[in-house]
């Protein structure tokens, strides 16, 4: 398999979009040359203060320098929180935005939901890195070097010379070193995704593992996809510390080479001590800044790279919606399908030329083996699923005109294993419709034949625990059900929402969406017989089409 390319630039463009502000970018840059006129600061009075003290100077005299010194040291490491501060806190809010970003982009478009997912997590949290480290060691490097050179040159022509000759060796090492971890990094980030994959997969499978007696494979294969994340992040890891060493081993016979230049210089009466204190201190801190840079990258290489795949997520071209403003088709019917057909790949079409039409105050029960397609026509119908061809009208509007928050205005939705949220019962059913009050939530759960919520000691105030684990799948199946009731939607879509009861609680269920069908459409996907002896038409599929019940 290819590996995915990491990204071709230290800064991807496209995170400017989510931030940092321009007033951190500033205040990133103006910290950036406070902290490199500092340095220099610092570098001249260390080598005054040298330079005084072996030609006599006491330290009375020298006090003020020292003095002076001190202060330098502490607006360096002053100016070195500011930086941390400023770059986390611009980190943190590109963060928030692409985290708001990747979940729009899984609402919005469901099909993406697992490419954004993989990078909304670790992916995410490594850029903190990125921001918090690298980019200031990248203002910090287009900055301190120029200026470093600047101030020797005046001390020591030649060893300004020097720098400035083998200052590109750093920047055209680290290039070199750089090709191969993007590559490498996007290899360790494939593997990892891989790996955390398959690691819960496992996890969520052990009962049918352990039934079934395959357990040892699937732990075979767990273990070669760790084994793959091992190899990988070795290999990067080899690459890191080859990195230093080259781009340490440069700066040093770097500075070295300065450092014989200089003396030679003194020693022949060419070049004073003070000054060559000074060259020889700012030397290393020309190099400094790039070797950051460099070093840096490693750590951040992982956070771009992921944000690089969690932007080709978000930007993915997805078909427009035209929003339909006033014109929206609050009354959902009739829904109209002209030779609709789904499949997925590698598999025969769900729906093969499905075309019917659901009238207004219908109930239609939907019936048919497993696989047939009742599930994919409710998720079309949910704009949860894109169709290969043909068209599906709600109220007349082709479903790609209507925008997506008022088409699931129009509709409530139970499906098979409905999912209740850690909270309350009331929080649950309130799912529905956020504004309903604790009159209209029991009424929901008294018609959807939840009467043990009142024999609860908290009633529907009892919390349901995570999952909804406290209950069982009839109950959750009922509280789903009251959730949808409470809605008071126009569209009523059920799937096999009497699966997990009892005949008695079924009837009572049945009941209840007798009562509904005044007041909306229903469409019922059901194995059961007696949901579809209840409705006024039974459409029953096969492979994918319709046939005669």
């Amino acid at each position: 398999m290819k590996p995915p390319a990491g990204p071709r630039r230290p800064i991807d463009r496209r995170l400017l979009q989510f931030g940092p502000s321009p007033s951190s970018l500033a205040a990133a840059v103006a910290l950036g040359l406070g902290a490199t006129a500092l340095t220099i600061a610092q570098a001249f009075l260390l080598a005054h203060i040298i330079a005084a003290s072996f030609h006599g100077s006491g330290l009375a005299d020298l006090t003020p320098d020292l003095d002076l010194l001190l202060a330098v040291a502490a607006g360096r490491a002053l100016v070195a929180w500011s930086t941390e501060v400023v770059a986390h806190r611009s980190g943190a809010g590109v963060q928030s935005a692409l985290r708001r970003a990747s979940l729009r982009r899984a609402l919005t478009s469901p099909q993406s939901a697992g490419a954004v997912a993989a990078g909304a997590g670790r992916g995410i949290e490594a850029l903190q890195t990125y921001f918090g480290r690298f980019v200031p060691a990248l203002i910090l490097a287009a900055v301190a070097p120029a200026a470093v050179v600047g101030c020797m040159f005046p001390q020591d022509p030649w060893a300004g010379f020097i720098v400035l000759v083998t200052l590109p060796l750093i920047p055209v090492f680290a290039a070199l070193i750089g090709a191969a971890t993007r590559t490498r990094v996007a290899r360790r980030w494939q593997a990892f995704t891989e790996l955390s994959a398959g690691f819960v997969d496992a996890v969520r499978a052990l009962p049918t593992l352990k039934i079934f007696g395959r357990s040892r494979e699937q732990m075979a294969l767990f273990a070669g996809l760790a084994e793959r994340h091992r190899h990988e992040t070795m290999g990067t890891l080899r690459i890191a510390f080859v990195s230093a060493l080259a781009l340490e081993l440069a700066a040093t016979m770097s500075v070295a080479v300065v450092a014989v230049a200089v003396g030679l210089r003194v020693l022949g009466g060419g070049l004073g001590l003070e000054a060559a204190l000074a060259v020889l201190i700012l030397a290393p801190e020309a190099y400094l800044p790039l070797r950051r840079v460099a070093a840096e990258f490693h750590a951040a290489a992982e956070g771009v790279a992921a944000a690089s795949h969690l932007l080709d997520a978000i930007e993915a071209e997805t078909p427009p919606i035209r929003p339909v403003g006033t014109a929206a088709p609050f009354e959902p019917v009739p829904i109209v399908f002209e030779d609709v057909s789904v499949s997925f790949t590698g598999r025969n079409p769900t729906l093969d030329g499905a075309s019917l039409r659901i009238n207004t105050g219908e109930y239609l029960a939907v019936a048919g083996p497993t696989g047939s397609g009742k599930s994919t026509m409710l998720a079309l119908i949910l704009g949860l699923v894109a169709r290969d061809r043909g068209d599906l009208r709600i109220g007349g509007v082709t479903i790609d005109d209507i925008n997506p928050a008022a088409l699931r205005r129009l509709m409530a939705w139970v499906p098979q294993e409905p999912h209740l949220f850690s909270g309350s019962i009331a929080d649950n059913v309130r799912f529905g419709r956020t504004e309903a009050s604790d009159d209209e939530v029991k009424a929901a759960l008294e018609a959807a034949a939840a009467g043990f919520v009142q024999d609860l000691p908290a009633g529907i105030n009892t919390d349901v625990g995570e999952l909804g684990t406290r209950f069982s799948a009839g109950e959750r199946a009922r509280i789903a059900l009251a959730r949808a009731f409470v809605r008071r939607a126009p569209l009523l879509l059920l799937d096999e929402v009497t699966a997990h009861l009892d005949p008695i609680t079924e009837i009572a269920v049945l009941d209840a969406l007798d009562v509904r069908r005044a007041s909306c459409t229903i469409v019922a996907v059901a194995h059961r017989p007696a949901v579809a002896a209840r409705a006024d038409r039974v459409l029953r599929l096969v492979d994918g089409r319709a046939v005669a019940p």
